[in-house]
């Protein structure tokens, strides 16, 4: 793997160099690695005397980010809103398919446009003119602090705390079977330029709101086991969003599969929303990455599906009640659960 970073470093970095105007973007409902990733390149980008644009894409600023101040760096702007052809460059930082650029149009690349695309989620096949996909790494921000290494950078104040919570948020605050030594000795180095990051890794972690209270209850009200009590499912159906007169953004509030993970013997766990009429989002986990592997089942699973081992989501386009049953035939077709 290092040698590959290695090379497809340099390729990057030539790529950089060569380029006057460049796009990043966050994925939709973008995490701190999608955010972290943007902040980090764009202000390494800066430095290098480019002009950049960076958009936030299908979704809006993530208010468990708002102390980042995330509207002075980063455009409110979609994919389709910008004009491609003036940029001869675009990064793709943690987008493991391009309906992470965008799902809500086809997206096309123009030819005079380079793309780059640097991410870890071992579902990405590579869809860029360079394709930089660490598997190995906790995070897209992980792979970002050794491209800087290896070219040298000297890491700011600002650049290692968007490294930082890219890091902290996709290994589950260093809990995830993905933090080993390596990444614990990163964000030991990243924590040393910047040892001021408490208050943003308290407001990703305390930041719900009264709707999502309300939303946590009726998912773990419609709650059930199945395959001998392995397998746990939270389904909220359309009709149960439209009872309760919420809207589509109040529904993804329903998704709790983190809260599902916490529950002894619950070794796969989905969370499922029926988010629109035959329009069900899915977020897996496991407590067992030694033994399951989420991600398989959301590629089986609806669109777009993908993810990691421990944590992945898909949407499925029919109501809960078949999702559900979905589900549960591609669990028991590869673990043979049932």
């Amino acid at each position: 793997m290092e040698f590959k970073l290695q090379e497809q470093a340099e390729l990057i970095k030539n790529s950089i160099d060569k380029a006057n105007k460049i796009l990043l973007h966050c994925h939709p409902f973008p995490d701190p690695d999608s955010i972290g990733s943007v902040l980090a390149m764009k202000e390494y980008l800066e430095s290098r005397g480019k002009s950049v644009t960076a958009i936030i894409g299908d979704t809006g600023y993530p208010k468990n980010l708002r102390s980042l101040e995330l509207e002075r760096e980063i455009k409110p702007l979609k994919y389709s809103d910008v004009k491609l052809k003036e940029f001869d460059l675009f990064l793709i930082l943690d987008s493991s398919s391009k309906t992470q650029i965008t799902n809500e149009s086809k997206v096309e690349f123009p030819d005079n446009m380079t793309t780059i695309v640097i991410d870890h989620h071992k579902t990405n096949e590579g869809y860029g003119d360079i394709n930089l996909i660490g598997v190995d790494y906790a995070s897209t921000t992980h792979i970002l602090y050794e491209l800087f290494r290896l070219w040298n950078v000297e890491i700011s104040q600002s650049m290692a705390l968007n490294l930082f919570i890219g890091m902290f948020a996709d290994t589950g605050g260093f809990k995830y079977v993905n933090t080993t030594p390596e990444v614990l000795s990163v964000a030991a180095k990243l924590a040393s330029i910047n040892p001021n990051y408490h208050n943003i890794v308290f407001d990703i972690e305390n930041c719900k709101s009264p709707i999502e209270l309300k939303m946590m209850g009726l998912a773990l009200q419609n709650t059930k086991e199945f395959c001998n009590g392995k397998v746990a499912f939270s389904m909220l159906s359309y009709d149960i969003i439209k009872e309760n007169n919420l809207s589509y953004n109040d529904s993804l509030e329903g998704l709790i599969p983190d809260i599902l993970r916490s529950v002894i013997n619950w070794d796969i766990v989905a969370s499922l929303v029926e988010v629109r009429r035959e329009e069900t989002v899915v977020s897996l986990r496991t407590r067992r990455e030694d033994i399951y592997d989420v991600s398989k089942i959301a590629v089986l699973v609806g669109v777009n599906g993908g993810g990691h081992s421990g944590a992945a989501g898909t949407t499925v386009m029919r109501n809960c009640e078949e999702t559900k049953e979905e589900l549960l035939r591609v669990i028991n077709d590869i673990y043979g659960l049932l």
